[in-house]
């Protein structure tokens, strides 16, 4: 090994940081002046001489300062003849593997699939709130991480200008490209993954949403409907006959009715099931960003149309709420509100999906490069189908 070491010039392999440590850890001092400085890595921490013999530090701070010496005249050579520009393009792309976003995306990711698996084993669901809040959790790094892509693939777009003056940097910038181009694809392919696992876990949870809504409104259909003839029963008690010659009976009829009436609408708040806001927008999330993302949209078109139809459903009955609780405050006499004020909030059904899509517009033009515009134009789309679904919901409503 220490005497075949200094011929590492052949073939120009450059070590790792690891392999040149572990290199230095094994040659006497006397070897390790005589490696190559073309062979050595970049940027190495002037505290790797801790991890060395005590015999070896003198030698392995003078290669340092010749290495250090060398990629800073190489430097300063590439830009006279690159630009600045170009030349930390370079830089960025010598390091762009392995950043600590992408770990901690990936682990939390693995994390959520061997909880997934360890559920399956011992037959026992994951709550809810647990498989949420595990999603909420990875959905928070997400901007990091498609911030480091968005930047990958602007380096990459730097150093596709670069016209090599030679052959040797013309092997050094496709070395470059290569590397960050791999970078980009593995952090995309990571996105799509997860993409998929998140549209497959919640597509469940929405369409069960829509069962459990609709289940719950036919049984409270008939609740409503015997309400309204109880109500028109009570207006029939208040009558001038029944208030003067009936009085007595009429009271315990009226007491009798509303008692039920109660009971009624208890039972009737009981079954409502609540769409949140925030549950909301992650549905939405979810199928969108699964439907930005060309390699997730191909592998589950399938899912995705089945989500959707679910998802409009659930978008409508939780708009179809609001104006329902606005007509309802609108129409009742004990409360001082002036009608108009209250169907404002068909317009704010509405304006709750145009935020959504506003807001989802600025972030994909910040973490997507070209493709950026064909994707606006697809959430364009998805956005004028919704409203639609929306409109055709509350021409029955008003």
């Amino acid at each position: 090994m220490s005497a075949a070491a200094p011929k590492l010039k052949q073939g120009k392999k450059v070590l790792s940081l690891q392999e040149f440590v572990e290199l230095v850890q094994k040659l006497p001092p006397a070897k390790i002046a005589q490696l190559p400085l073309e062979n050595l890595p970049a940027n190495i921490p002037s505290d790797i001489t801790e991890q060395v013999p005590p015999g070896s530090r003198g030698a392995v701070e003078d290669l340092l300062l010749s290495v250090n010496s060398m990629h800073l005249k190489n430097r300063m050579a590439d830009v006279d003849n690159y630009g600045e520009e170009i030349v930390d393009a370079m830089d960025r792309a010598r390091t762009s593997c392995g950043s600590n976003t992408l770990r901690v995306f990936k682990n939390k990711i693995l994390h959520l699939i061997d909880l997934l698996q360890t559920s399956k084993q011992e037959n026992k669901s994951i709550p809810e709130n647990v498989l949420v809040g595990q999603i909420v959790a990875i959905n928070n790094l997400l901007i990091d991480v498609r911030s480091e892509s968005y930047s990958m693939t602007k380096t990459l777009e730097v150093l596709q200008k670069a016209l090599p003056t030679s052959e040797e940097d013309k092997e050094r910038f496709n070395a470059l490209k290569t590397r960050i181009s791999n970078a980009i694809k593995v952090t995309e392919n990571t996105l799509a993954e997860y993409y998929i696992l998140r549209l497959k876990l919640l597509s469940k949870t929405i369409t069960e949403k829509r069962k459990e809504i609709e289940a719950n409104e036919k049984a409270t259909e008939e609740f409503r409907q015997e309400v309204i003839v109880l109500r028109e029963e009570l207006e029939k008690t208040k009558g001038l006959w029944n208030r003067t010659i009936k009085r007595k009976t009429s009271l315990a009829e009226e007491e009798i009715v509303q008692r039920r009436i109660q009971e009624l609408i208890a039972d009737i708040n009981e079954k409502e099931t609540v769409i949140s806001e925030n549950d909301l927008i992650l549905w939405l999330d979810t199928i969108v960003e699964a439907s930005l993302n060309q390699t997730s949209f191909e592998r589950v078109a399938k899912s995705l149309r089945t989500a959707r139809i679910s998802l409009y459903y659930l978008l409508n009955r939780f708009c179809k709420g609001q104006e329902e609780s606005a007509i309802q405050i609108a129409q009742n006499p004990f409360i001082q509100v002036d009608p108009k004020e209250a169907i404002k909030f068909v317009l704010m059904s509405e304006k709750f999906i145009l935020d959504y899509f506003t807001k989802k517009k600025n972030e994909t033009t910040a973490w997507l490069s070209g493709a950026a515009e064909n994707k606006i134009a697809e959430l364009d789309a998805l956005q004028k189908d919704i409203l639609a679904e929306l409109k055709r919901a509350t021409r029955g409503i008003l």
